[in-house]
Parts: C-alpha cells; structure tokens; sequence
C-alpha cells in the first residue's frame, strides 16, 4: 500500500489539536472499511479542523473516521496527493486527470 503513516488517530477536535502537525502535507481520513477523503495543505492542523467545521459535506456523512498524515515538501504535495488518490479510491475526492 502506498500510504506511508501507519498511525491513525480519531477524526475529532481534542485529537486533531493534539496530533495533527501545523506542518505542509497529505492528510487522509478513513471509515473503518475504506478510504474517504486524501487532501494536502500548508497546515495539517488547520485543515482537518476546517473539515471538521463542515467545509466538505461528502466527509460529514461518514461517522467514526480515523485520520493519519504524511509530512511532504511543498515541491511535491500535489504529486503526491495525486498518487494516494489514485491509488486509494477515496470516495470523497474527485479522481486526478
């Protein structure tokens, strides 16, 4: 698999403030049967609590998410975004090309 992070942590407020870096990278969130949604961002943190505030309605459908991160250079975080959504399926993300 390419997913990287084998760490995973519960998508809610107290867990993404106490995990979630405030660092450029690709973050996924995942159902516990599949993927649902791989992003990227200049602030892991602030991402995933813009989605928790409601930002992405296809990811509040999914109750007990897990999320995860990977800490990615700037010069290939689209890339790399681009390749996990490829290769993962997320049902959440519009497929690349």
């Amino acid at each position: 698999m390419l997913w990287r992070n084998p760490q995973s942590y519960p998508f809610d407020t107290s867990s993404v403030r106490l995990n979630a870096p405030q660092e450029a990278g690709i973050y996924a969130l995942r159902s516990p049967t599949r993927w649902v949604y791989v992003g990227e961002s200049d602030n892991i943190r602030a991402q995933l609590i813009q989605h928790l505030n409601g930002d992405n309605a296809c990811i509040t459908v999914h109750p007990s998410l897990t999320f995860s991160y990977e800490l990615v250079p700037d010069a290939i975080r689209a890339w790399r975004q681009d390749e996990l959504v490829s290769e993962l399926r997320p049902i959440c993300n519009p497929r690349p090309g």
